[in-house]
């Protein structure tokens, strides 16, 4: 009589501790709402006929509640929750696969296969109250109805719901101090975020080159100085204005509306482009003409039109708010020759650059921003857009600054470059990378929600990377210095 054998593998890396959850809408509902006195109420609803457990998870002023569920169908009041509250229900499920073949050593072999899958949702913050104050007199009583909202106040606290400015983390959901987290960050990566890094990371080589060099195309009148000040400075607003259309404006299928929505995102995309060129370019073109009495031309990048456009595209054919522009608009030119400074310019702008993206982000945590979505929402993207900003100007294949300003510095002054550069890294890997609710997360689960037309995404970010590298190799050979 045959034995049989049954034989249980165990995927210790992928399957175990370390296995990707699978964003699941249909057989995962969640519902989250406010009540009254600062309450929330949390209905879930579970598919899966078989399932190991169900946990629900809380975010909420900088910390983590963890809440084992019993019950597939329920609901959960809760108290006391006055700010932004983001809940995730995570169900595990084990399945078994059958194996054959030289991988199996018996008659009948099974694998195990741990699987996630996780629904979410973020509750905005409780508006401030509207009070209604009482004047009494031994005779009559006078009831002070509060000034009816004028329309600037109503428009600072709209409700937004565009994923690319509800997804960026805001100060109080990350620990800059979590020791644990901040050891692994550089080890947190996967396939697709990388290629679209490395997209960023082309971009930002691609305009250096459109900067340095002259491009036909681009050649003419493209200085504020001299005779033709005037039409280059309309075609470097026309860039600014022209990009932040793009992301604020177009919405999924390329529908055109103007609501308040679009508005803010508009108005939150204009800053973010202003901050970025004002604290970068701004800062090195300062210090040139004023301490090294360089002439600083200030020239207009309409390539940012075309990285915005193609940002455009993707989230309406991909659905995915993934951002091929971090922000410029107009680059900084030197003309003329000095000797090798001190301590580089461009050492200042790079230090610049990330204490600005610091700055707007310690902002989200201010009462004054937090009570308004539409200020959330411009410091958020500001900050999202310095902090990229400095990483992809600084790596070489990007704008390269961080071997110029190396090679523009003298002795032990080298080592202020490197300093600012890594602090610059670190503020990007901690904010961006590491927290659960950060850019990379949130990508991560877009990806997986998107199963099998990832690949397609990858495909489209492969093309379009292969696309910018050969047009750049191409303008840099033809180009007229």
């Amino acid at each position: 009589m045959k034995k049989s054998l049954i034989f249980l593998s165990f995927l210790v890396f992928f399957n175990g501790s370390f296995f990707n959850p699978t964003l699941d809408t249909e057989n995962i509902k969640l519902d989250l709402k406010r009540l009254d006195n600062e309450k929330i109420l949390i209905e879930w609803s579970v598919d899966f006929e078989i399932y190991d457990d169900i946990v629900l998870q809380i975010s909420h002023d900088n910390n983590l509640e963890t809440i084992q569920i019993d019950s597939p169908d329920g609901q959960l009041e809760l108290c006391c929750y006055p700010d932004y509250v983001r809940v995730t229900l995570r169900v595990f499920v084990t399945d078994f696969e059958d194996i054959t073949g030289p991988d199996c050593p018996a008659e009948q072999c099974k694998k195990i296969i741990e699987m996630e899958y996780i629904n979410q949702k973020l509750l905005k913050i409780i508006p401030p109250p509207t009070t209604t104050s009482t004047t009494t007199t031994t005779s009559t009583t006078t009831t002070t109805l509060p000034p009816p909202l004028i329309e600037e106040t109503e428009f600072l606290n709209i409700e937004i719901t565009n994923e690319l400015i509800t997804s960026i983390p805001l100060f109080e959901d990350v620990d800059l101090t979590d020791q644990e987290k901040n050891s692994i960050a550089v080890i947190i990566s996967t396939g697709i975020i990388f290629l679209f890094y490395i997209v960023l990371l082309l971009q930002e080589w691609f305009n250096k080159i459109i900067s340095t060099n002259n491009i036909r195309w681009f050649a003419r009148d493209r200085n504020i100085r001299g005779s033709k000040k005037f039409v280059t400075l309309v075609k470097v607003l026309f860039v600014l204005f022209s990009t932040a259309f793009l992301i604020g404006f177009v919405e999924e299928g390329a529908d055109l509306s103007l609501d308040l929505e679009n508005l803010a995102i508009f108005i939150a995309a204009l800053v973010g482009l202003i901050a970025v060129t004002l604290f970068y370019e701004g800062t090195e073109g300062l210090i040139e003409n004023k301490v090294f009495k360089q002439k600083v031309r200030i020239k207009w990048a309409p390539q940012a039109i075309f990285f915005a456009g193609i940002s455009t595209l993707a989230f309406i054919y991909f659905e995915m708010p993934i951002g091929f522009i971090f922000g410029f608009f107009a680059s900084a030119y030197i003309t003329g020759r000095r000797n090798t400074a001190k301590l580089s310019p461009k050492f200042y702008s790079t230090i610049a650059l990330s204490l600005a993206g610091f700055g707007f982000f310690y902002l989200t945590s201010t009462p004054l921003i937090k009570d308004s979505t539409v200020l959330t929402a411009v410091v958020a993207l500001s900050y999202l857009m310095c902090l990229e900003g400095v990483l992809f100007k600084s790596l070489p294949g990007g704008g390269n600054e961080l071997f110029e300003s190396l090679s523009d510095s003298k002795g032990v002054f080298k080592i202020f470059p490197l300093l600012s550069f890594i602090f610059g890294l670190w503020l990007f890997i901690r904010i961006l990378i590491v927290p659960p609710d950060s850019e990379f997360a949130n990508m991560q689960q877009d990806l997986l929600s998107m199963g099998s037309f990832s690949l397609t995404f990858a495909i489209g970010l492969i093309g379009y990377i292969l696309t910018i590298f050969i047009l750049g190799l191409f303008i840099k050979v033809k180009a007229r210095r």
